[in-house]
C-alpha cells in the first residue's frame, strides 16, 4: 500500500487543482465549463499540465477525452480505471465531476511516487461533455469513448449556444473526430470502472455520513417541451365549468403525480423523482385579467426500478386522459428522452464497503443519478460510484465538498483500485 504521507500529499495537491480550475472557471454566479468548450478546455490543460508534472503522460482519444495510465507488472492484463468530467452545467458547481477526475490522478500520482506497482495497469480519465444542457443529451464524452451509440449522428448534434455541431466543436479543439476509429477502452481492456462523485442530493449530509455507495442509477423519462392548451377567456366572467383553464390542468397533472410519489414512498420505494420545471404562459398574451389559454413545462420522473418507470408511465396517462376530458384542454407532450436504470456492479459496490469498513467508515447505499459510469455500465464494464458529502444539492453555484470528504474519498478509491488490481 501506499505510505500515507505520500497518498496525502497526492490528496492535497489534486485538492489544489480542482481549486485553480474552479478560479479559472468562474462564472459568477458559480462556474461554467461548457461541453467541448472553452472552459471545458481550461481544464483539460490544466489536468494534462498536472500530470505532467508528476511524471503522468496525458494521451487522446479522436474526440478529446483525456486518459493517463500507470503499468503493473503485468500489462497485458485489462486495467482498473477511474476519472469522471471536466465539463459543468451553465453557472453550476466546481465540484461535479471536477473532483473525481482529480481523485484518480491523485491515486496514479501517489502509487507512482511510492514506487508501488500493482499486478494490473492503472488508468485515470479525464472525460469531455458530460452535462446535458449543452447539446440536448448527457454522457457525450463517454459515449464517444467507448462507441456507445452512432458516433456519426452523435457529431451531428448541435450546441445549444453556439449552433455548431458537436463535431464542429471537437475539431475545433484539434481532435479529428473519427467516426470509425476503435474506442480506446473496451470489455477486453478494461477490468473495471471506479467513479468517485459528489452526491446530488441531500441524503449523506442529513445521515451526516462523509461517503456512501451508489446502489444503481437511476433510469429517466424527460418531456423537455411539454404543453397544454386550453382557451382564453376573461378571468371575471368566465365561471368554473366554462373554463378551458390550461395552467390549472397542468397543475393538477403535476399533483396527480406527486400523489404517485408519495403513494410509492409510504410503501417503501424511495427510488422514484419527479420533477416539473419551465413552467411558465406565454407573457405576451397572458394578463392578470385573462384565463390562461397555454402553459409550457418540462416534465421529468425516473427510478432505478424499470417497473416504477412502466407505473409512471400508465399513470401519467391516465392523468392526461381524465384531465383532458374533464377541463377541456389538450396536452401535447412533444419529443421524450429516455434512459433506463442502470445496474451497478454488486462486487465492486462490496469492494468500495469493505474500503470503509477498513478505514473505519460507516457505509450507506443510496440510488445516485445519471454519471458516466453508467455508460461503462452499459457499455459491458463492471463500476461502481463511490459518493462524497454534498450538503447543498448540485447543478448550483453554492455546490460544496468539504476538502476532509475529498480526501476521504481519496483514500477509500485508492485501496479499491489496488484492491481490484491485485
Amino acid at each position: 500500500m501506499i505510505p500515507k504521507n505520500i497518498l496525502d500529499g497526492a490528496i492535497s495537491d489534486a485538492w489544489a487543482l480542482v481549486l485553480g480550475i474552479g478560479r479559472r472557471t468562474t462564472d459568477t454566479p458559480g462556474h461554467t465549463r461548457a461541453s467541448f468548450g472553452e472552459g471545458e478546455q481550461v481544464a483539460a490543460d490544466l489536468v494534462c499540465q498536472f500530470g505532467a508534472s508528476n511524471g503522468l503522460d496525458a494521451e487522446h482519444d479522436a474526440f478529446g477525452n483525456i486518459y493517463f495510465l500507470l503499468p503493473g507488472t503485468e500489462p497485458e492484463l485489462p486495467a482498473v480505471t477511474s476519472g469522471s468530467h471536466l465539463d459543468s452545467v451553465p453557472n453550476g458547481g466546481n465540484y461535479d465531476g471536477l473532483a473525481g477526475t482529480a481523485a484518480a490522478l491523485a491515486v496514479l500520482v501517489a502509487t507512482r511516487k511510492a514506487g508501488f506497482q500493482p499486478r494490473r495497469s492503472l488508468r485515470a480519465l479525464a472525460m469531455r461533455g458530460e452535462e446535458s444542457p449543452w447539446f440536448n443529451m448527457a454522457y457525450l464524452g463517454s459515449r464517444l469513448l467507448l462507441a456507445y451509440g452512432d458516433r456519426t449522428e452523435l457529431g451531428q448534434r448541435r450546441r445549444v449556444d453556439s449552433g455548431l455541431t458537436l463535431r464542429e466543436h471537437v475539431e475545433q479543439l484539434g481532435f479529428p473526430f473519427l467516426t470509425d476509429g476503435e474506442p480506446v477502452l473496451t470489455r477486453e481492456n478494461t477490468a473495471c470502472f471506479l467513479e468517485l462523485h459528489i452526491e446530488q442530493g441531500p441524503l449523506l449530509e442529513e445521515k451526516n455520513l462523509p461517503l456512501g455507495v451508489a446502489s444503481a442509477i437511476r433510469g429517466n423519462v424527460r418531456y423537455p417541451s411539454a404543453r397544454c392548451l386550453g382557451e382564453y377567456g376573461h378571468a371575471s366572467t368566465t365561471p368554473r365549468h366554462s373554463r378551458r383553464d390550461a395552467v390549472m390542468a397542468a397543475a393538477e397533472l403535476a399533483l396527480g403525480l406527486d400523489h404517485l410519489w408519495a403513494d410509492l414512498a409510504a410503501e417503501g420505494d424511495d427510488n422514484f423523482v419527479v420533477t416539473l420545471g419551465r413552467f411558465s404562459t406565454d407573457m405576451a398574451q397572458h394578463a392578470l385579467t385573462k384565463v390562461p389559454g397555454e402553459v409550457n413545462f418540462s416534465l421529468n420522473f425516473g427510478s432505478t426500478s424499470e417497473v416504477t418507470i412502466r407505473q409512471a408511465r400508465e399513470r401519467l396517462a391516465e392523468l392526461i386522459e381524465r384531465i383532458t376530458a374533464e377541463r377541456g384542454v389538450r396536452f401535447e407532450m412533444g419529443p421524450e428522452v429516455a434512459a433506463e436504470p442502470v445496474a451497478l456492479d454488486a462486487r465492486l459496490i462490496g469492494l468500495l464497503e469493505a474500503q470503509m469498513r477498513e478505514l473505519g467508515l460507516p457505509t450507506m447505499r443510496l440510488p445516485t443519478a445519471g454519471h458516466d459510469a453508467g455508460i461503462f455500465a452499459l457499455s459491458g464494464i463492471p463500476s461502481a460510484v463511490l459518493l462524497m458529502r454534498n450538503p447543498f444539492g448540485s447543478h448550483n453555484p453554492r455546490e460544496h465538498l468539504d476538502e476532509a470528504d475529498f480526501a476521504l474519498g481519496c483514500s477509500v478509491l485508492a485501496r479499491a483500485m489496488h484492491a481490484a488490481a491485485a
